[in-house]
């Protein structure tokens, strides 16, 4: 009877063992991939601001352009000068971009069509800078961009969507370039 005995104590060790192993490598990809979720929403959140700030930066520069075309031009800037009501309105940053791009648009056109803007030494110095912060505004898009993918892996695939689901995470939207919109509806025609 006694042999029997050790023999069921070994086992109930060996179960408990096994449960506690199996728990603890449970905990440790959970909380490895919580983490994960974390630092991705870490570098989203730095990309999302760095985006805020350049954003309005963009509609800082276009409105600064509105009162130089009107001295300087004979273009009509009726349409940019609407720029200046979406300081009032709280728009999100995907809405105000693509506000913003249209009226980038108009600048360029008035820009392109009226040469004598080109001549104006503050123009081409505002323009120079405007540029600037438009390739800083594509690289935070991008950056913003590759980590929401990341992201949307960890929100979309086992197992880390059951964490996902277990803390409410929800698939977040990209910045989506003009080039690439225009692709998708090529695409969309040749279907």
């Amino acid at each position: 009877m006694k042999k029997n005995r050790g023999g069921y104590m070994e086992l109930l060790i060996f179960v408990i063992i096994a449960i506690v192993t199996v728990l603890a490598i449970i905990l440790i990809v959970v909380v490895n991939t919580y983490n994960k979720f974390q630092f991705s929403m870490i570098k989203i959140s730095e990309a999302e601001n760095n985006i805020d700030i350049l954003l309005e930066k963009k509609l800082d520069y276009i409105a600064r352009f509105i009162p130089i075309i009107k001295d300087n031009s004979k273009e009509d800037c009726r349409e940019l000068d609407k720029v200046n009501l979406l300081k009032s309105k709280k728009l999100n940053n995907f809405e105000l971009n693509k506000q913003l791009d249209k009226y980038k648009k108009e600048l360029h056109e008035i820009l392109d069509t009226d040469e004598t803007l080109s001549k104006v030494e503050i123009v081409t110095t505002l323009y120079a800078e405007f540029e600037d912060n438009e390739e800083e505004l594509e690289a935070s898009k991008d950056y913003y961009n590759d980590n929401v993918t990341i992201y949307n892996k960890l929100v979309h695939c086992f197992p880390s969507n059951l964490i996902a689901i277990l803390f409410h995470y929800k698939h977040k939207d990209f910045y989506i370039d003009e080039k690439e919109e225009m692709f998708e509806i090529l695409k969309d025609d040749k279907r």
